[in-house]
């Protein structure tokens, strides 16, 4: 026979169970903005059932309820998703970020890129070759090639500072890396501790294990697996980050780029000399945006040197195989100048690093020079940069070459000169005339062997003239040639300069001219910024639909859970009913039989 006060014990449990499910449901509630919270639900179950014989049989009565586990709603396979693409988002993020810095560095298209100022370089040179004995024309060329300088320089101080501050952030990561792994370690000895005998369920202490994970997936290209104790084993390629028995801090060690002199920060295991490698997340962005030839700040910073050294280079050799107004020649525009200018396609430059020809880029400092700077810059390519006309065809040639800066204004000066000679056919003297042949002056004569060199002083200009020996030379015959501004300073060189910025074309800058080559160098980071942007963005997407599948079994629905906190309320409600009801059989039973007859 079944005990009187069974069902007290029945409905005890009945109140017990609701009571549970209604304190999870309060704490369900509370935890509704609580980042990475998952739900709870209490899992309740019949308790084991009494046996009482009847009269013909015995019957199995229930004795109520028993809370068997409260669990959270989780979807392994939907976290592992989640870590997946965010390990992709954190890469992708990170070079959009990087890569719209870099594009900053180069600030094109505007008017204070490189692109225009290598335009204004350009067209210095060829308002030159047209006025090329315009001291301010050739002081433009000369400043805009300051221009330039400057220009390349600041912008690879720039993607140097850009690689100081990604190893700042590098170090900012290994540390959040060593929090996130120390942590882990920590929830993972609480958890197994609770979760020792099989029965209960650590779900807070769950849950903020998986932020953990959350967090540090983004970082890195973790790969998360869970034993039979319920420790999380965390790996990033190959090394053991966190485990049941410990983990594992990282560290930074620090080298020195061989090409441009500045640190580099690279991950190990923290102890030792084991290098730490990373397939995804934000390390892997930081990693390829310093260190990536392609689309790296050092890729970048590449392309500087190769524009730097084409200038120093194949710039300077067409310039040094001209001539200035003072008829000097080997002269460097970028570089060292000096009694005797370096030559940067000979061994001079021999062990330079990619970052030496960004160092060393500069205009030639004989430019400033205030004497002659101007005079050196070489806008004509050979000495006789004018033409002469002479009577007798079959005497000798004439070489004229000037210096100086001519004073006449925009009327020119026709010169006609007269020789005398010796028994030997020797141009024995000159004299030369401005005036169509009524005044004639006799020219300062050079030293021998013959032919000697004759100055003539005209308006400003050094005419500096030889005429060669030939047996047909007789006494009275005349060359002729007009000065005018720009006649000392051919402006032929300086189209050949032009041409060298805009239109030639160059095996070191991959077959295209510098101009070409800047244009593709900019065109292809913009396509690299916008490939970025729509991966991050692609990504953020993806991410965004993973974690509303994750809140549709995970997150805490307030409809729901006021739906809940009715039902158990209820239930509670009606428990404690039947409790009362029993109560009042049992005082009935109690106090009132057994009176009869007293």
């Amino acid at each position: 026979m079944r005990s009187t006060f069974a069902g007290l014990n029945t409905l005890t449990r009945g109140l017990y169970a609701n009571q549970v499910s209604l304190d999870t449901v309060g704490h369900n509630i509370s935890n509704a903005g609580t980042q990475g919270y998952s739900r709870q639900m209490v899992n309740l179950s019949t308790t084991k059932p009494q046996t009482v014989f009847g009269g013909y049989a015995s019957y199995e009565v229930g004795t109520g309820v028993n809370v068997s586990s409260i669990l959270r709603a989780r979807d392994t396979f939907v976290d592992r998703q989640y870590w997946k693409e965010s390990s992709s988002l954190g890469y992708g993020q990170t070079m959009e970020d990087i890569l719209g810095k870099i594009e900053g560095v180069f600030a094109e298209p505007t008017d204070t890129g490189i692109q225009t100022v290598l335009n204004k370089f350009w067209s210095a040179w060829q308002t030159l070759a047209v006025n090329a004995s315009d001291s301010g024309a050739r002081t433009a060329v000369r400043e805009r090639g300051v221009e330039v300088v400057d220009a390349i320089q600041h912008s690879a101080q720039q993607l140097t500072d850009m690689v100081a501050d990604i190893n700042a952030v590098l170090d900012i990561r290994v540390n959040n890396i060593n929090q996130i792994s120390s942590e882990l370690y920590s929830l993972n000895k609480q958890i197994s501790n609770i979760e020792s005998g099989g029965l209960n369920h650590a779900n807070d202490l769950r849950d903020r294990r998986d932020v953990l994970i959350d967090e540090l997936t983004k970082i890195t290209s973790a790969n998360v697996t869970e034993d039979k104790y319920g420790n999380y084993n965390v790996q990033v390629n190959g090394v053991m980050l966190v485990d049941g028995n410990g983990y594992q801090k990282l560290a930074t060690t620090k080298t020195m780029d061989t090409d441009y002199g500045y640190e580099v920060k690279n991950v190990v295991i923290a102890g030792s000399t084991q290098p730490v490698t990373f397939t995804n997340g934000e390390m892997k962005g930081l990693l390829d945006a310093r260190d990536s030839s392609e689309f790296g700040a050092k890729g970048y910073l590449d392309k500087l040197s190769t524009m730097s050294k084409f200038l120093l280079q194949e710039f300077n050799e067409v310039h040094r195989g001209g001539y200035g107004t003072d008829n000097s020649t080997n002269n460097n525009f970028f570089g060292d100048g000096g009694a005797t200018d370096p030559d940067y396609n000979s061994a001079f430059s021999a062990g330079f690093t990619d970052g030496d020809w960004i160092k060393v880029l500069k205009v030639n400092p004989d430019l400033f020079n205030t004497t002659n700077g101007l005079a050196k810059i070489a806008a004509k390519t050979s000495q006789n940069s004018l033409a002469v006309v002479q009577s007798n065809a079959s005497g000798g040639t004439a070489s004229v070459s000037t210096t100086g800066s001519y004073t006449g204004g925009s009327t020119p000066t026709n010169v006609s000169v007269r020789i005398s000679t010796d028994a030997s056919q020797n141009v024995s003297s000159i004299q030369y005339s401005t005036d169509g042949g009524t005044t004639w002056s006799a020219a300062i004569a050079g030293a021998a062997p013959y032919p000697s060199t004759y100055s003539i002083n005209i308006k400003g200009l050094t005419v500096n003239m030889q005429i060669n020996t030939a047996a047909a030379n007789v006494n009275g015959d005349t060359y002729q040639f007009s000065l005018s501004s720009g006649n000392n300073a051919s402006g032929d060189n300086a189209v050949l300069l032009s041409n060298r910025l805009k239109v030639d074309t160059s095996l070191s800058l991959g077959g295209a001219s510098l101009d070409t080559y800047y244009s593709s160098m900019t065109g292809a980071l913009g396509v690299q910024k916008q490939n970025a942007s729509r991966l991050a963005d692609n990504q953020q997407v993806l991410v965004n639909t993973i974690m509303n599948w994750r809140e549709s079994t995970a997150g805490v629905n307030m409809d729901e859970e006021m739906t809940n906190m009715i039902r158990f309320q209820q239930g509670y409600n009606a428990a404690a009913r039947i409790i009362t009801t029993m109560d009042e059989m049992l005082d009935k039973l109690i106090n009132g039989t057994g009176v009869t007859g007293r």
